[in-house]
């Protein structure tokens, strides 16, 4: 297993067409590991992972960030990711430890999200948030994505995600790719590109027979196709979190809700599982600052 993970950023066919592949293996195992997922939060959270790396590339700064969400009422409920402007992704399952009785179902987390929504939210140093929602209409977050760029910004999208796990949901592979076709595109060589895609075996079966994205890419997704490398960039699963931040958060509680802490807490950190202890003396120390 390779040590960093790799976002792919290429295009097709004289920029007719945006190229945008990931590797996400060791950030998807590090959320398994964090959050000791089960086998069906482990697929949700790869794919969620590598659908917002590949996102990414949108973001233009290191301050900037996007998030990925899934909410509904059925059992699984969903979950969060977060990446920002310098590859550092984090996340969480809203059910990390579910476990569906029927065993094949634990490889099926649509089954169990629709109906749900999805939502994305980029937040940029200089300008407004955007946000956009759809209701889900597969619970295959492949199909979900491809939908939204196609009903919120109207570029024609192609997506495919693939997380390949053991019995223990360890992590064997993950990763995907995402195809936009850009305005003005020859619709003739979409479809060369449509056909390919749809003689592409499953991304993360290919992964773990050795290959890696830009050999996947060029003998199949792209086979016969004009295409190349523009750059790469390095994803990791990293959380931000410290006792300091956490302090911050708690001076926004008020002295009688810190009052009745006066004890001491444990609070935990929702995208990483690190606790942070806070004594009777620091509890006192934050109402002192008030």
């Amino acid at each position: 297993m390779n040590k960093t993970d790799t976002i792919y950023r290429s295009t097709a066919m004289n920029d007719q067409f945006r190229v945008i592949a990931a590797d996400t293996t060791n950030t998807c195992q590090r959320a398994r590991d964090l959050h000791d997922l089960s086998p069906i939060s482990t697929i949700l959270m790869g794919r969620l992972i590598t659908a917002i790396a590949m996102m990414s590339t949108e973001l233009k700064d290191t301050n900037s960030e996007l998030s990925l969400r899934i909410d509904s009422d059925q059992p699984l409920r969903g979950a969060l990711t977060i990446i920002n402007g310098s590859g550092d992704i984090k996340g969480y399952a809203f059910e990390p430890k579910l476990l569906i009785d029927e065993p094949k179902d634990n490889f099926l987390p649509g089954k169990f999200l629709l109906p749900g929504t999805l939502s994305i939210i980029k937040s940029y140093q200089s300008r407004r948030p955007y946000s956009g929602h759809i209701e889900l209409i597969s619970g295959d977050l492949a199909e979900d994505i491809a939908y939204y760029y196609q009903q919120s910004e109207q570029i024609p999208t192609a997506v495919n995600l693939g997380i390949l796990i053991d019995p223990q949901a360890r992590v064997r592979a993950a990763g995907g790719f995402m195809i936009q076709q850009m305005p003005g595109a020859d619709l003739n060589l979409a479809d060369r590109i449509v056909s390919n895609l749809n003689a592409t075996p499953n991304v993360s079966d290919l992964m773990d027979m050795g290959m890696d994205i830009p050999a996947i890419l060029d003998r199949f997704v792209l086979k016969d196709v004009e295409w190349k490398m523009l750059d790469t960039k390095e994803v990791r699963y990293k959380c931000n979190c410290s006792k300091e931040r956490f302090a911050a958060a708690m001076r926004l509680l008020g002295r009688a809700e810190l009052e009745s802490m006066n004890e001491g807490i444990s609070p935990v950190c929702h995208y990483c599982s690190t606790s942070y202890v806070f004594s009777q003396q620091d509890i006192a120390s934050i109402i002192e600052s008030l």
